[in-house]
């Protein structure tokens, strides 16, 4: 699965316990893996560097859209996230992989996720510090619903 190891040096505090390891996988992806055997749950997380800044014209949202249930949208990346407990981490990792690699875009789901992400927005509406950022980047020629 892994093409190579780099040697990177990987900076956490000394009080850190946990094992880190960088490896790089055939596809060119970057993959961090962090072992702590305190722990009772695996989790994995997948950053894509497409966030809001690259909806196009008219479709504004759209990787929110493509990545609001456990998941965040930053401007320049979106991150998608999962954990469970140990004993389920290959299925679920593969059913994560899955998600990333062939998504179910049935008419259904893409209905549930606009009102989820309809409803979001409506929620956000309703704080000062989200409408004020809003604000603040209206005029900025990089401004996206994020």
């Amino acid at each position: 699965m892994a093409v190579g190891r780099e040697d990177v040096e990987i900076l956490k505090p000394r009080i850190d316990k946990r094992e880190y390891r960088r490896i790089v996988l055939r596809n060119s992806l970057q993959v961090l893996l962090i072992s702590d055997l305190d722990t009772d749950k695996c989790a994995a997380s997948m950053n894509v560097g497409v966030g809001s800044f690259c909806d196009p014209d008219g479709l504004e949202g759209l990787a929110h859209f493509l990545g609001s249930t456990n998941a965040f949208t930053a401007s320049e990346m979106t991150n998608y996230f999962f954990d469970v407990n140990t004993d389920c981490f290959e299925e679920a990792l593969d059913r994560f992989a899955q998600f990333l690699i062939k998504p179910l875009m049935s008419a259904d789901a893409t209905m549930r996720e606009i009102k989820a992400v309809d409803s979001e927005n409506q929620k956000n509406l309703l704080s000062d510090a989200w409408r004020m950022n809003q604000f603040v980047n209206l005029g900025h020629s990089t401004w996206r619903l994020s």
